[in-house]
């Protein structure tokens, strides 16, 4: 890594799906779908914040089946192949002062190159791999806020049949363990309709289905505290598939999902940089039906509408908090609707 200021001012941006990832995805399939368009909102945007802070130069990397992105990076270096994806991501760093690494959590990528990161001596301003590895696997984190008394959904390894009997007869919601976002999520009508090669496999996660409003709330960590931000409504269609949300939200809504997103993320490794929580807030005004669903290590599309309704430069906001610097939230007014076209 190039040697530190005291203020970091260059940064590398690495997301997976346009950087080159997918080369590492057995098959290697090229970017598309609604990965493609959820990683390029969130490297556009976020790449757009860091480049309007002073003095400050982005690197990032582009998948060479793709064409040149259109971001404000100073510096786009194209990516052919696995080997040319590590050897990119390592100048990068080491040409850099501070890396932010954004990754889908599925096949482990994420944490390979949040290890690859810490390994090339990267001050990350995301999650370490500690709280990646954590975050990452939806079974391991349920268990963690089952045994911390964080109010979540009840989940089951689909492999385990025995333990979800009772779900027979109800809706219910398949899940990868190691999945982003709305990849690989399925919503059944009951549980006994589960068959065929999903019914035997150790990899998915099966939970009834709740009740209430989608809502997501991000946090800015130091690796000691964290600053939650306004909470968002979540967009979500009958397959459960995302397609962007509003913010802000009601402000007792608010209230219960920062208190929810706080016990969520207690209950993991101290972090620094960005992560998403995503909950489903339910109809009891008391909030006592209010479940944590999945904890995302990583920058989510949400960061496309708040950049929208803070007066703060959410990604100067990110690096002064990783940085311990002062940091103080500033809203600003109205309301913000956002789509990932």
């Amino acid at each position: 890594m190039a040697s530190q200021d005291p203020y970091p001012r260059s940064v590398f941006v690495y997301e997976l799906i346009t950087g080159g990832g997918l080369y590492s995805v057995p098959g290697s399939p090229a970017p598309s779908g609604s990965l493609l368009k959820e990683g390029t909102a969130m490297l556009a945007a976020v790449v757009e914040d860091f480049a309007a802070i002073e003095g400050m130069s982005v690197t990032v990397l582009r998948d060479s089946r793709l064409p040149t992105l259109s971001v404000a990076a100073a510096e786009q270096i194209a990516v052919e192949g696995i080997e040319g994806e590590r050897a990119a991501f390592r100048d990068a760093v080491k040409s850099t002062q501070a890396t932010l690494v954004i990754a889908p959590e599925f096949d482990g990528l994420h944490l390979a190159r949040t290890q690859w990161a810490e390994d090339d001596g990267a001050f990350l301003i995301s999650p370490e791999a500690n709280f990646v590895e954590q975050a990452a696997c939806k079974w391991t984190c349920f268990q963690r806020w089952r045994d911390a008394s964080v109010r979540t959904i009840d989940t089951f390894q689909v492999s385990e049949r025995s333990s979800w009997e009772h779900l027979l007869d109800l809706p219910v919601v398949t899940k990868p363990s190691d999945g982003a976002g709305s990849e690989g999520v399925l919503s059944w009508n009951a549980g006994f309709e589960i068959n065929g090669a999903l019914i035997n496999s150790e990899k998915y996660l099966i939970q009834p289905k709740a009740v209430g409003r989608a809502v997501s709330c991000s946090a800015l960590g130091d690796g000691t505290e964290f600053f939650l931000l306004p909470a968002a409504y979540q967009s979500l269609d009958k397959d459960l598939k995302y397609h962007g949300g509003s913010l802000p939200i009601r402000t007792e809504l608010n209230v219960r999902a920062h208190r929810l997103a706080a016990q969520a993320i207690r209950a993991m490794p101290p972090f620094r940089g960005y992560v998403g929580l995503d909950m489903i807030l339910g109809p009891c005004p008391e909030g006592t039906d209010d479940v944590a669903v999945d904890l995302n290590p990583r920058l989510t599309s949400s960061y496309v509408g708040l950049r929208l309704l803070l007066k703060n430069n959410l990604a100067q906001a990110m690096l002064d908090v990783a940085s311990g610097q002062p940091f103080e939230l500033r809203l600003g007014c109205g309301k913000v609707d956002f789509e990932i076209l």
